[in-house]
């Protein structure tokens, strides 16, 4: 009998073979923790299957009602258990999945609970939700501003890898150093994600300006009386008036973790809080997507995000 690999076998077949993955493996989202086949398997019938569909949306809409529900002494449970689930009954993500508005509900339901502030999964939610947000820089200023999660090692690695995503390496190398002398926990790791940044950052190529440079440069006379200005760097006169300028972003880590959410007069720092409820995340949330599901700030409103999202 003809073997055929299990896409072709999933879809002769139409019926379960364990292998329903290898379908749709291209649009699964990864997650740290990994997934379960079966589990997997189970919530991506929902692709072919309308049936499978609506058990998803019925469930998810139980454990949003949990989450209003519960009046037990740990309120940010259910909403882990609700994150988790949707990660795992959504793996392709998406508008589809509510997972992002999820994400941002929770984060604002206790932010001002001190509470959570030290609470690592707390501050694993913000971590998420930023890695699904093109404000993500925004949101890191903030958390330093208001103190979450800052005694934890992962929001600087978080933090200081997205930094250097953006090629701001002078801000990322500053990052970790904050972390370091906070001493934030667990520190090897800190320090062994730090190593690991300053090994990738010494196979960085120079920037074409400096390489320029260098090719172009004609001998010129020793100077011995100069100080160089990093060890094995002699810089002379001409050198230095020709150094690009620093970014404004890499003159301070304090610069850039106190970021105002708004330009305007000198306010307490706590007021950035007030002001990220004032003028929400816009950037990260689409405004139809949250009309759709009926998500207003503050609650969710129950009769449309537990509804079908089409």
């Amino acid at each position: 009998m003809e073997k055929f690999d299990p896409e072709t076998e999933f879809l002769l077949s139409k019926q379960e073979t364990g292998n329903e993955w290898e379908l749709f493996k291209e649009n699964v989202r990864p997650l740290k923790r990994g997934r379960k086949i079966a589990t997997l398997n189970e919530a991506l019938k929902s692709q072919t299957s309308n049936f499978h569909k609506d058990s998803l949306l019925h469930q998810r809409k139980k454990l949003i009602e949990a989450i209003d529900d519960y009046s037990g002494d740990d309120p940010l449970h259910p909403w882990l258990q609700c994150i988790k689930w949707v990660q795992e009954a959504f793996p392709s993500g998406g508008d589809s999945s509510g997972l992002v508005v999820i994400y941002e509900q929770c984060v604002r339901t206790f932010w001002h609970s001190d509470r959570y502030k030290d609470d690592l999964r707390y501050l694993k939610v913000w971590l998420e939700y930023a890695q699904n947000c093109s404000d993500a820089e925004i949101i890191y200023s903030f958390l330093d501003t208001n103190e979450i999660g800052k005694t934890h090692a992962s929001y600087y690695i978080s933090y200081a890898r997205h930094m250097e995503s953006k090629n701001k390496m002078k801000m990322a190398n500053d990052i970790f150093n904050l972390g370091i002398s906070r001493t934030a926990e667990p520190i090897q790791t800190l320090k062994d994600s730090y190593t690991e940044f300053l090994m990738r950052s010494m196979r960085r190529p120079k920037p074409n300006v400096e390489r320029n440079k260098e090719n172009n440069d004609k001998p010129s006379k020793w100077k011995a009386y100069k100080v160089p200005q990093k060890p094995g760097t002699v810089v002379d006169e001409e050198c230095e008036k020709e150094m690009p300028k620093e970014d404004v972003e890499s003159n301070s880590i304090s610069r850039g973790l106190n970021f105002q959410l708004r330009q305007g007069n000198d306010q307490h720092l706590k007021t950035e809080t007030q002001l990220l409820r004032e003028n929400p995340l816009h950037k990260c949330v689409d405004t139809n997507l949250i009309m759709k599901h009926g998500i207003v700030l503050g609650s969710l409103v129950k009769m449309n995000l537990c509804d079908e999202m089409i």
